[in-house]
């Protein structure tokens, strides 16, 4: 095994909304003497240069970390107050009130 070979396995695929021409890849790899939970974009469709492939972005997480997020997003999930839009006004009158 070189030390490039991380034994990746990939779990499941996001198709990103708002990464136009990317995918956020879900896998499991060896990193740092362990195996960590691996989230990478993908680049689908050709960049200006023509590359395509995994970027840059991403980021490893320990298998604790993997839980501690998961609970994080299924509590962002099911809170609806969440995903409501504030008006901008409202925003600010808040921000204004917490400055005094």
């Amino acid at each position: 095994m070189s030390d490039k070979d991380f034994d990746s396995t990939l779990h499941g695929i996001v198709e990103a909304q708002f990464h136009l021409g990317h995918e956020l890849h879900l896998m499991t790899s060896n990193a740092y003497g362990t195996r960590v939970a691996n989230l990478r974009l993908n680049r689908i469709i050709p960049s200006v240069t023509g590359y395509t492939g995994y970027t840059k972005q991403g980021f490893m997480i320990t298998r604790n970390e993997v839980r501690t997020l998961c609970e994080l997003l299924q509590d962002l999930v099911d809170d609806d107050d969440a995903w409501e839009e504030l008006p901008q006004e409202i925003i600010e009158l808040e921000e204004t009130s917490d400055d005094k």
